[in-house]
């Protein structure tokens, strides 16, 4: 690091490796994770942030192979690179973020390995205490730094009484204590202490040179709310510790406080509790408002009437005895597992709830039809929706988990909703038509039969495997002889079972080291036995040459190669020494008999900045071939549609009606045995 006549750090931008690392259930990093990211991590220099349950990661090189060991230890669930974008901007521009990025990797090291550890909050505050001496601050200025925190955090209940008191007295202790006289501190933190000063300091120097591109107040905010956030302190901890600091300073009834360093006679500072002055993160109420602004955010809620049904559905009342966090969290949660230990049954992950209800479009009146009951909770959001006056069925084949449908919902008041043991893909004749027939199972063909308990202008959402294991969830209309698609989004479900359209699969593991596993249904030409062995077999390695670059989605060539391969293409997630996926969780393969070729990428860069090319690894007696055959097919999808051509639309029709469905593209249909489904697809322009 070079500096200038002014003692402030000149450090190129660097071009930080990036990667967002996800964790088991949703509930974030655990200590034992922490630990082993920071063994990976000692011979670098990296920062962080925590996200949605998960770990924005930065580091000097690239750390592919750690985060591999973390998935297959079951440390972390999974892992994405991407491009780091910092907030140059919010730092003040490109001098303050380099003063930013010495404070984030001083901290870091430290933060990550005090993940779960007590008096996080305390820390923060001695810390951020010293930047802002640092920065030559008064009292009120202070205070304003703390105004314009708690503005970027949700609203508190000020705290009253004696706890009142104990807070403005632990908060004012720490805001004048001297962080570096701090006795009996962990290691690093010295460390911790300077890195803050120093940028205290530098700060104040840009912003006197002109040199800040925004008000030194606004960029220590900013810094307040970064080391919060890697410290793991919740918002809510986060805006009473805000409410207080600019209470200490602007309130007429206030001790002063100096903002000065403790005198070497000064007792040195222990670390006392702040009392919590708002609801902790534990809160339902507050984690299903949290979540609700994640699914709008996301764009998976859109209409007002989903949302309040969102808002008013306490999620968690249908996952007795599982951790509110996991119940609020963006993942599926299991409820039935059958005897090999594979899950049958789940409440989904909440945006595929909501995508579904957007879809299905439900109205007040409408009698409606669901298809895999589970837990409950997605028949009473649309008992939420038809009333007044409609009625939801939902149904399910196995009687415990029709008993505790029945008792969720009974205990959540949905007196709109009927429990049914039956077979979904069967439908119920006796209480058709229904407006609308939702199946929260997945299918790997039409269930014939409910189409004609459809009521006319009724709609059916169904998740559909399209070939293998690609799957979207279809919104179809009747049109004249065909049904027509009004939505269609990528999803996947647990397949419907014991009934007359079961959606049979068999996973297949891998032999030799590491537990992958591929994914093959009764559809697909695949000798089992003989693809056990195949990874140990030498792989082929072809390059496509097709570029992907962040943000890129992966959907329409899944898509695309589902219809034009055979086979489609099959899930096969797992890690093993050798295997390339281009995915952390695994990759998507092609199969034809003894023979698999699977997805890869190799990063590079070119003039319009990183990229990542497709490639494909076959592995036995035909892998050449495969390999070649898939690869080729990637270049044809890119040259004719690509990322950028419009959005399909699909056609289906049953009986007698499929044979006069005809595609534009032959290569683009599908022909199931009681269905066609066609793929509508303009080419880009």
């Amino acid at each position: 690091m070079n500096e200038d006549d002014e003692g402030l750090p000149m450090t190129a931008e660097r071009d930080w490796w990036h990667a967002t690392v996800s964790f088991p259930g949703g509930a974030g990093m655990t200590p034992q994770a922490a630990q082993a990211l920071c063994s990976g991590l000692q011979d670098q220099r990296f920062h962080f942030l925590r996200k949605d349950s998960g770990l924005r990661l930065r580091t000097e090189r690239p750390v592919a192979d750690l985060l591999d060991k973390l998935v297959a230890h079951e440390l972390a669930s999974g892992w994405v690179g991407g491009v780091y974008e910092p907030e140059t901007e919010a730092f003040g521009g490109p001098d303050g973020m380099n003063i930013a990025h010495e404070v984030f990797c001083v901290d870091s090291r430290v933060a990550l390995a005090e993940t779960g550890t007590p008096n996080t909050r305390e820390r923060c505050v001695l810390l951020l205490s010293a930047m802002h001496r640092a920065a030559g601050l008064d009292p009120f200025e202070i205070g304003d730094v703390w105004a314009k925190v708690g503005a970027l955090r949700p609203p508190v209940d000020p705290p009253t009484g004696s706890s009142y008191n104990r807070a403005v007295a632990a908060m004012r202790r720490l805001m004048n204590a001297d962080a570096a006289q701090r006795p009996n501190a962990e290691p690093g933190w010295a460390k911790r202490v300077a890195a803050f000063d120093d940028a205290g300091r530098q700060l104040t120097q840009l912003a006197s040179q002109g040199r800040l591109g925004r008000g030194l107040r606004a960029v220590l905010a900013h810094h307040a709310i970064f080391a919060f956030n890697r410290a793991a302190v919740p918002t809510h901890e986060q805006a009473a510790t805000a409410w207080l600091g600019r209470h200490i300073a602007f309130a007429d009834t206030q001790e002063p406080f100096t903002c000065l360093p403790m005198s070497p006679t000064t007792s040195p500072p222990h670390l006392p509790r702040m009392e919590i002055t708002v609801s902790p993160d534990t809160d339902p109420t507050v984690l299903r408002e949290a979540l609700v602004r994640r699914l709008i955010d996301g764009g998976h809620l859109r209409t007002p009437e989903v949302i309040a049904a969102f808002r008013d559905t306490e999620r968690h009342q249908f996952l007795p005895g599982v951790d509110l966090k996991a119940a609020y969290a963006e993942d599926a949660v299991p409820v039935k597992h059958d005897e090999t230990g594979e899950m049958v049954s789940c409440i989904s992950a909440p945006s595929i709830v909501a995508t579904q209800l957007e879809q299905l479009g439900a109205q007040p009146g409408h009698k409606i039809l669901e298809a895999g009951a589970a837990t409950g909770y997605n028949a009473c959001l649309l008992g939420r929706l038809v009333a007044p006056g409609g009625h939801v069925w939902t149904v399910d084949v196995d009687q415990d988990l029709v008993e505790r449908a029945e008792k969720n919902l009974t205990r959540a008041g949905a007196a709109t909703v009927s429990v049914v043991l039956a077979d979904g893909a069967a439908g119920l004749a006796e209480h058709a038509p229904f407006d609308r027939i939702q199946f929260t199972v997945g299918a790997g063909d039409v269930p014939v039969t409910v189409l004609d308990q459809l009521a006319p202008g009724g709609r059916l959402v169904l998740p559909m495997r399209i070939r293998g294991s690609v799957s979207r969830s279809f919104a179809f209309e009747h049109d004249g002889h065909t049904w027509t698609t009004v939505s269609c989004e990528m999803a996947t479900f647990v397949p419907l079972r014991k009934g007359v359209c079961d959606d049979i699969h068999t996973l297949v593991p891998m032999t030799g080291d590491g537990d992958v596993r591929l994914e093959t249904f009764s559809e697909q030409n695949v000798d089992r036995d003989a693809i056990r062995t195949v990874l140990d077999q030498p792989k082929v390695t072809v390059h496509s040459g097709v570029k992907f670059r962040q943000g890129d989605p992966w959907q329409w060539l899944y898509l695309y190669l589902a219809c034009v391969l055979p086979n489609g293409l099959s899930r096969m997630p797992g890690s093993r020494p050798g295997f390339t996926p281009h995915f952390a969780w695994g990759s998507m393969a092609a199969l034809h008999g003894d023979t698999l070729a699977y997805l890869t990428i190799r990063e590079g860069a070119d003039e319009r900045g990183r990229y990542w090319e497709i490639g494909v690894i076959g592995h036995g007696p035909h892998a050449a071939t495969l390999a070649d055959q898939v690869a080729t097919e990637i270049d044809q999808w890119n040259r004719g549609w690509g990322n950028h051509a419009p959005e399909p639309s699909f056609r289906m029709a049953v009986g007698e009606a499929r044979d006069q469905l005809t595609p534009s593209d032959p290569r683009l249909v599908i022909d199931k045995p009681h269905s066609r489904l066609v793929v509508d697809w303009p080419r880009r322009s």
